[in-house]
């Protein structure tokens, strides 16, 4: 993916991909545009960015269209913070629906399903 000068997404390092499936290997860079002015004292990837992320993923990896029409079962269990290294996996479930989740070890950052319009 191409990032722009203003670094708009993480740093990919790895991709496993299948019909229906994709895991990610990330790198929550510190120069993310996402943490200017954003808590400049304890910077953290809001949740917004974070569901972002995972749909222009799965609209760029496994051809799903439209825009975000309804977000469910959306948990935030810990803070991604920069310089982190995550797995972001997108399941897809229908042309329209899929899930994600952000992990790490065994450290759970977020998870929703997503429905596209």
């Amino acid at each position: 993916m191409n990032n722009s000068k203003e670094q708009r997404l993480p740093t990919i390092t790895q991709v496993e991909q299948e019909t229906d499936k994709l895991v990610l290997a990330l790198t929550i860079d510190a120069e993310l545009r996402c943490f200017k002015g954003h808590f400049d004292d304890a910077a953290i990837v809001p949740g917004v960015v974070q569901l972002d992320w995972a749909v222009t993923f799965a609209k760029t990896y496994l051809t799903m269209q439209g825009d975000v029409q309804d977000v469910g079962v959306l948990k935030f269990q810990n803070l991604l913070l920069p310089n982190t290294q995550v797995q972001l996996e997108i399941i897809k479930k229908s042309s329209a629906k899929f899930t994600f989740s952000y992990t790490a070890e065994d450290e759970k950052y977020s998870s929703a399903r997503v429905e596209l319009a």
